[in-house]
Parts: C-alpha cells; structure tokens; sequence
C-alpha cells in the first residue's frame, strides 16, 4: 500500500528529529519512496506558539492501517511526544494522510485525514510529490484543493543547507 505521512513539530530541532525519524519509519512502517522539501508554517488551530517544520512523504507499507497508527504513534513517543494541549507544542506529529484510496472512519482514525483540504502545510508539500493524487472523498487533485482552501496561513520553503 502506498500511504502519505504528514511531519510537524515546533520543539527542539524539529530537523534533526526529523532526521532520526525517517529510519525508524522505514524498519517499522516502511520504505521511504518520497520525501517533499521542508516548509516553516505559522501555528495552525492554537496559533500562539512557535512556526512549525513540515513535510510529507510517501512510503510503502504492508501494515494495516491500525498498524499503521500504533507504529506512528509509538515513534512519536520515542521522541518526546506528548499529549498534552490539542494543537499545542510537539516535538513530532506524524498523521495518515492517505492510505492508497482507502476511506476508513473509526473511532480511532479517520481516512483520508479530514482537515486535509484546510491546511496549506499539508497541500503544499503533497502538490510537491504527488500534485495528481486525487483525494478519493473530494475527487479533486491535490493541486486544485491548494487552488481552493481557504487556508491564509504564511508556508515558506526552507532552503536545503
């Protein structure tokens, strides 16, 4: 299956967790085939806190989707998640973003993730890798949901060093 995850974090050196991540999303989730650059975003939702990095990528996985979340969730903790405020600080949020063309509602996850048509953090770095991919509850390309959201929140690229 083929399954994009969204990165964020605004504590520590959001670069280096990302860093230490991405192995520990190969051996547990899977391979890595995509990665998009990575953008500086003001706070989305509680907005009086540090920008936060974010990027998006595209891995290959055999877990199911549940696997999927408890393997996430289980790295976010090992570096330094916690749940505290909704919305709040965070060292490393990593969501399902898509998972192949699956739409899943559980009490637990929801897929597609619902608010991505709401987050430029989100659109800008999938129309990076994957502007075609269409979102199997809207049919519309990632790059014609950037084109709509209503989404005002300043994403700037970050230069690579």
């Amino acid at each position: 299956m083929h399954v994009f995850l969204s990165l964020g974090g605004n504590l520590g050196n959001t670069q280096e967790i990302f860093e230490r991540c991405y192995p520990m999303i190969e051996n547990k989730v899977g391979p890595i085939l995509k990665q998009s650059s990575l953008y500086r975003t003001a706070a989305w939702g509680l907005t009086e806190q540090a920008d936060f990095i974010n990027q998006v990528i595209l891995i290959e996985s055999d877990l199911r989707p549940e696997e999927i979340l408890t393997e996430i969730q289980a790295i976010e903790q090992a570096l330094g998640r916690e749940r505290k405020i909704t919305w709040g600080p965070r060292t490393l949020d990593l969501d399902i973003l898509f998972i192949d063309q699956q739409i899943i509602r559980t009490a637990d996850l929801q897929i597609p993730h619902p608010h991505i048509q709401d987050r430029k953090f989100i659109l800008i770095p999938m129309q990076e890798i994957a502007g075609t991919y269409e979102h199997p509850v809207f049919n519309k390309t990632m790059i014609q949901l950037l084109q709509e959201t209503n989404d005002e929140t300043a994403v700037n690229l970050i230069p690579n060093p």
